[in-house]
């Protein structure tokens, strides 16, 4: 379980650190991010150059005056912040008139950095501004997930139009992945060319005057995107996000990679199926909820794999050990098959050899009585060993509810054990925790009692202990001889029908009594097995389920 848990740990955190998941992990994350609930613009508005709007001024581009008069109409409409999110690298007429119109209030106009050449607005807009870059970080998918807080070339370095139009402190360096819990798609647009002139609708919003008409400007995808937006929509979408302070934060390696292998460790620990189920569901569920309430990302992909994983490898190695079991099981009914029928056979030759002796030879008296007697042996020996298997055959198809009833399982044993000891020289010694209740078929519970030590009067010359007693939410009773004991090589085995392990050597018997009892322990929902005794001699135990009554008080 913990080599488990310790091997997943070091290859999820290798997996996470060098970012080898990312072509699996980033779309899951993206499918999460659009799984969160949407929230409205609340600070920013795009003033739209479009199709309508291209119809009724004119082609692009337009004037430097008319730029002019959009922002003005802007900052009479109540704008706190204008961005300009149209690069205007080269001078033209009208240039001075734009640069009034802009220094009216905080104003942001973006540049790019191209080859390692910074495309920045004409000088004179750049004096009215806060030039900043619009580039994007597209990832290997071509969505944009992110952006650097500044990039700089040679000795320019600028902000990120989302950080200069948030009026934030700018972190040098750094890269910020938004949230877009804004939609790009939810920005409110406006036309450029219908601007209401007599209210003021951007009252204390960041406007952004960008190209949104189709074959003008950038388009990009986001992690919530259904088609690519453009960018100006995407650059007003990630200031909402971080206005709000909503970013997406990745979960450090090492924290990754011990989730995962506390994960695996549980899941190889309980080897239960539906832990598995509980575990990727609480990954999947959980992990949008933390996502949602603190901006950081779990790895997703990393570690439902190893859920997945240790699900398989269990399962599989559950079914090889069931194929196993079946194997074995099935060769040893086939062994089982060899011993019955050479079982049968003996008794079944005896008796044919002695009826013929019966039929074709003049005997006396005494002989007659003799053969008849040795007849009436044998036919005992194949009724006892008929009578032995169809009470195991039968067994599995009692009604349990129908032939059991609460009794205490110590009063049983102990009235059981005084009944042999009238039958047999051998010292039995009976110890009793008060009050064992289980529910048995009060018969069944005794025939148990008579071959356990039945065996133990067989096979050994030594006293016998018996004990009942309560162990947590079962009733155990104990017998334990003496004697030479039982091989560990054969322990496996011994409730195995016919089966007889070496110290039963020169001793009749069928090999059915133990299987018998282990049947009977099974039928009760409980179990039988075998174990060294104290003073070197057999231990062998059956534990039945106590009464649903007492059990619950026991736990209590």
């Amino acid at each position: 379980m913990a080599r488990a848990g310790i091997l997943t740990t070091i290859i999820v955190t290798l997996l996470l650190a060098f970012h080898i998941d990312d072509a699996l992990e980033l779309p899951v994350r993206d499918v999460a991010l659009s799984l969160l609930p949407a929230r409205p613009a609340n600070a920013t508005v795009v003033v739209a150059i479009d199709e309508q709007s291209l119809r009724e001024i004119g082609h692009w581009p337009w004037p430097r005056a008319m730029l002019a008069q959009i922002v003005n109409r802007a900052v009479d409409g109540g704008a706190r912040t204008v961005v300009l999110d149209i690069l205007l690298p080269e001078a033209a007429p009208g240039d001075d008139e734009l640069a009034r119109a802009l220094r009216r209030l905080p104003s942001v106009a973006v540049s790019v950095l191209d080859g390692g050449q910074w495309l920045l607005p004409t000088p004179t807009i750049r004096a009215a501004t806060t030039p900043a870059h619009g580039n994007f970080e597209l990832d290997h998918d071509g969505i944009v997930r992110r952006f650097a807080t500044t990039k700089q070339s040679r000795e320019l370095s600028l902000p990120a139009v989302a950080v200069a139009a948030s009026s934030r402190p700018v972190p040098v360096g750094q890269t910020i992945a938004p949230m877009f819990r804004t939609r790009p798609r939810s920005i409110p647009l406006i036309s450029a060319g219908a601007i209401p002139p007599s209210r003021r609708p951007f009252q204390g919003k960041i406007v952004f005057i960008g190209l949104t008409a189709h074959g003008l400007g950038d388009r990009s995808l986001t992690p919530v995107s259904n088609a690519p937006d453009p960018g100006v929509t995407v650059h007003a979408a990630a200031t909402e996000s971080i206005i709000r302070g909503e970013e997406v934060r990745g979960v450090p390696p090492i924290i990754g990679g011990l989730l995962a292998g506390v994960a695996v460790a549980w899941i190889v620990h309980t080897r239960k199926s539906r832990v598995a189920f509980a575990l990727a569901l609480l990954i999947g569920v959980g992990g949008i909820v933390v996502l949602a309430i603190s901006g950081f990302a779990i790895p997703f992909v990393a570690l439902l794999a190893s859920v997945l994983l240790a699900t398989a490898t269990i399962e599989t190695i559950r079914m090889s050990g069931t194929i196993t079991r079946l194997t074995v099981s099935r060769e040893r009914e086939v062994e089982s098959k060899r011993v019955l029928a050479h079982e049968l056979k003996t008794p079944i030759a005896s008796m044919r050899g002695l009826s013929q002796l019966l039929a074709g030879f003049d005997l006396s008296d005494d002989e007659r009585r003799r053969v008849a007697s040795l007849l009436e042996t044998e036919a005992g020996k194949l009724q006892s060993m008929v009578s032995g298997l169809l009470d195991l055959e039968r067994l599995p198809l009692r009604d349990f509810d129908a032939s059991s009833s609460v009794i205490d399982l110590g009063e049983l044993v102990a009235a059981r054990i005084e009944f042999l000891r009238a039958s047999s020289d051998r010292t039995l010694s009976v110890s009793s925790t008060v009050g064992v209740f289980v529910r048995a078929d009060a018969a069944l519970v005794e025939r148990v009692v008579d071959n356990l030590v039945g065996n133990a009067v067989k096979y050994t010359s030594s006293p016998i202990a018996v004990t009942v007693r309560r162990s947590g939410a079962e009733g155990v009773l104990e017998v334990e001889d003496r004697g030479s004991g039982i091989d560990t090589s054969e322990r496996e085995r011994i409730f195995d029908r016919f089966f007889r392990g070496s110290s039963a050597a020169g001793t009749h018997g069928l090999g059915l009594g133990l299987s018998l009892v282990a049947e009977v322990a099974r039928w009760h929902g409980g179990s039988a097995s075998v174990h060294e005794g104290s003073e070197g001699g057999s231990l062998f135990r059956v534990a039945f389920p106590l009464a649903p009554a007492v059990a619950k008080a026991g736990a209590m």
